[in-house]
């Protein structure tokens, strides 16, 4: 029989193996950031830019790894399933809440991750090709109304945050849209420059770049105010549907089961960088808002977050597809 003294130290030993763990994580392990999107998103290039500060700060290796599929829910997956030691994070946007609302999901969403901070704020662009004959929001409602299902849009995939606002449009606009889900937001903004789709839904650094270089012609932005980087373009409230509003925040989460200990560093140091004249600096070209929460707030902002795109997607009508 164990000595009651040996057993209240074997208790004590195996409480403090988490808190020595963490001391020593990172140990000079490389982490990687899974990116449940394709390369050049909103949600993949803050990663990169958090990923290559956080690894001067921690002396480690930190890579950027691409999952995309199943509108984010196969790299979401992937870290779900990671081990708990603060080596896999996941780097994402809203998509992470509104995924399980239109499909099942072998995850959920806060049930099965541990948030170390959000990071940014993304508008999403309504846009078209440059020759398309659309000009306004105004010319894509009246064309809708006259050929049900006949325009075409794009999205990053069923349940994400393109196709809730798309489907919040159709509501709000009393119109029904053709519905193309993809498996990444580039793609998205290439085929609408290519006239292949009639509209892309999509976050605002997937298709700043083709707006720039005269590809892509903006309709309306999503966020109840104008972008900083398209001043010009009006919002779809602006446009005769107050009210209207979809924006996508960005996250860094690890695994359920993380140690406190190595999630509160992680978040940390995740702030710091965000914080950083570096990230502030990419944000604004990209058309980003800077929007931080450390690992405490977001956890608690979880479920109402949750909520906002239920609610939304009630609203909207939207449905699995």
């Amino acid at each position: 029989m164990m000595h009651r003294r040996t057993f209240a130290g074997a208790l004590a030993l195996a409480a403090l193996a988490p808190a020595a763990f963490a001391a020593d994580w990172p140990d000079g392990k490389t982490i990687r950031i899974v990116v449940a999107t394709g390369v050049g998103s909103g949600s993949d290039l803050t990663a990169r830019q958090i990923a290559t500060g956080l690894g001067k700060e921690l002396n480690t290796p930190v890579i950027i790894e691409n999952k995309t599929g199943a509108g984010g829910v196969i790299g979401t997956d992937f870290v779900a399933k990671a081990a708990p030691d603060g080596y896999t994070l996941l780097g994402t946007y809203a998509q992470h809440y509104t995924n399980q609302l239109v499909q099942k999901t072998p995850y959920d969403a806060i049930k099965d991750f541990e948030p170390i901070a959000r990071i940014a704020n993304s508008a999403l662009v309504i846009s078209v090709a440059a020759n398309s004959p659309y000009k306004t929001l105004k010319d894509v409602i009246e064309a809708a109304k006259q050929k049900p299902g006949f325009i075409t849009y794009g999205s990053s995939g069923n349940g994400t945050t393109s196709h809730m606002a798309a489907a919040l449009f159709e509501h709000m606009a009393g119109v029904k849209l053709n519905h193309v889900p993809y498996k990444a937001p580039g793609q998205v903004a290439l085929d609408a420059a290519a006239g292949q789709i009639d509209l892309s839904f999509n976050g605002m650094s997937s298709v700043l770049p083709l707006i720039k270089g005269g590809r892509l012609r903006p309709l309306a932005v999503t966020t109840p105010q104008r972008s900083q980087s398209l001043p010009d373009v009006p919002t779809v409230a602006e446009l005769g549907h107050p009210g209207y509003e979809a924006a996508s925040p960005i996250w860094i989460f690890a695994p359920r089961g993380t140690p406190q200990a190595i999630v509160n560093k992680l978040s940390e140091a995740v702030v710091r960088q965000a914080q950083s004249q570096g990230f502030r600096d990419l944000c604004l070209n990209q058309g980003l808002e800077v929007d931080i929460q450390n690992a405490a707030t977001a956890k608690a902002a979880g479920p109402a977050e949750l909520e906002k795109w239920r609610k939304l997607m009630s609203v909207a009508g939207a449905k699995a597809e």
